[in-house]
């Protein structure tokens, strides 16, 4: 999947082209609970907000979510565990699920780390 052609990634990332390899698989968490595994590898360009420079970051991630069949359960799963809890009640489309943990992925503000930021060009 290209990160560019999510919606709520276009103007986050600069890269013309930005490969994420995903994949999801139902599973079962440590109780025994419905869940999908989601896992995200690539990397993305963002541009740094200190210098508007480039700002390569490598997204290595694997996340849980339990399943619920309707909204009290919903509410059971959230209060007994730390996992995001998903309402499974209709069709969940890959696309969002992979948008959603990509979104989560990235920083709040792209910076590179203290002092290396590179002094723009004259």
């Amino acid at each position: 999947m290209d990160a560019t052609t999510l919606p709520r990634l276009a103007d986050r990332v600069i890269a013309a082209r930005t490969p994420i390899e995903w994949r999801i698989e139902g599973t079962v968490d440590a109780m025994g609970r419905l869940a999908l595994a989601v896992e995200l590898e690539g990397t993305v360009v963002l541009e740094c907000q200190r210098c508007l420079g480039s700002l390569e970051l490598t997204i290595a991630q694997r996340t849980q979510l339990l399943l619920a069949h309707d909204e009290a359960e919903t509410a059971r799963l959230d209060a007994e565990s730390d996992a995001e809890v998903l309402l499974a009640a209709t069709t969940l489309d890959p696309q969002t699920l992979i948008e959603d943990e990509l979104v989560l992925a990235l920083p709040y503000v792209a910076r590179h780390p203290e002092g290396s930021c590179k002094p723009p060009a004259a």
